[in-house]
């Protein structure tokens, strides 16, 4: 394998895309891999930590439901992972779809496994990160990104924001709930375990996808950011949180039902925050009025389950119709 002739051959290929890296199936001479590199120059949405190159070294033997690292560059910046045979867990079972008992399995046990990766098997977290068992500062490191990303686009979008009663600060009542989480020791936190980065292989297996936003923290926090990110029915959230119950050391437990319900509330808002942007975008660009009236309805329903976890006052929730307004005004 010449890994940086495959890398320059698929530069010019087309693959999948994510928000961060786009993927492209190549073939080399031990068979197909795929070359993993990143997507332009995209806006930070969300906290690093480490390189997903470093992480994957390091779980490896900890991990087998990742994929294998084959190879690693910084310059050119790529990565060469082992193909996964499969489908996406997203294409065969899309939002609102159980998922079958195997895979609820799966997740139970990769979450069992990342609670147990020793400290010392991961790359160093830097000097100002939280020290461990601080999750109220792990908290507030989340909150951190939040309002960079509410003040980052104040010059572009700050008119639409303030359209949709999206407050100035809206990680407020936030940071002082944060103050009332129990410490818990830090984990290695997957951080995006979703649909769309689980692949189901032939024989039943699931390998989980894109650890390029694994995180050292709270382990309930990889439990909420899941269960928001899955539109699991009641029920199976609830199978899938007694699963991590189960899956969880006694120390990673401390509260955690309790302090789930805040994680749930920093993903609301964050959600409507960070969606105001991208759904924004998508609206101003989508010519087909049903569409457009499909994505106003979303954006809608983000910004009415964040609201009670902010300062939202009696301000009423915007409506589709609203949001389409506010778009054409301040993003044309």
């Amino acid at each position: 394998m010449d890994p940086v002739a495959l890398y320059e051959e698929a530069c010019a290929r087309e693959g999948e895309s994510g928000h961060y890296n786009r993927n492209v199936r190549m073939e080399a001479d031990s068979g197909p891999v795929v070359v993993r590199m990143r997507s332009g120059d995209p806006e930070a949405m969300d906290l690093t930590l480490w390189s997903e190159a470093d992480v994957l070294s390091a779980i490896g033997p900890h991990v087998p439901a990742a994929p294998r690292l084959l190879h690693a560059s910084t310059d050119p910046g790529f990565q060469i992972h082992e193909f996964v045979e499969g489908r996406r867990v997203d294409a065969l079972f899309p939002d609102g779809k159980p998922l079958p008992e195997p895979v609820l399995d799966s997740i139970e046990t990769l979450f069992g496994r990342l609670l147990r990766v020793p400290a010392r098997a991961l790359p160093e977290v830097p000097g100002d990160w939280p020290h461990d068992g601080d999750t109220a500062g792990f908290a507030g490191r989340l909150l951190g990104l939040v309002r960079v990303i509410r003040r980052r686009h104040d010059a572009t979008a700050g008119g639409l924001y303030e359209a949709l009663g999206i407050p100035e600060d809206p990680c407020a009542l936030l940071q002082e709930r944060a103050a009332g989480l129990a410490e818990r020791p830090f984990r290695l936190l997957h951080a995006d375990i979703h649909r769309k980065n689980m692949i189901l292989g032939r024989r039943g297996q699931v390998v989980f996808l894109d650890w390029e936003l694994a995180l050292w923290g709270d382990p309930v926090y990889d439990l909420g950011d899941h269960l928001h990110k899955m539109s699991y029915s009641p029920a199976e959230r609830h199978v899938v949180a007694e699963g991590w119950e189960r899956a969880a050391p006694s120390e990673c437990r401390t509260q955690w039902s309790r302090d789930l319900g805040y994680y749930l509330a920093y993903e609301a808002v964050k959600s409507a925050v960070v969606d105001t942007i991208r759904w924004g975008r998508r609206i101003a660009t989508e010519q087909d009025r049903e569409a457009r009236s499909t994505l106003a309805g979303e954006l809608a329903d983000k910004i009415a389950a964040a609201r009670p976890h902010w300062t939202a006052g009696p301000r009423p929730a915007p409506e589709p119709s609203d949001i389409e307004s506010a778009v054409e005004h301040w993003m044309s």
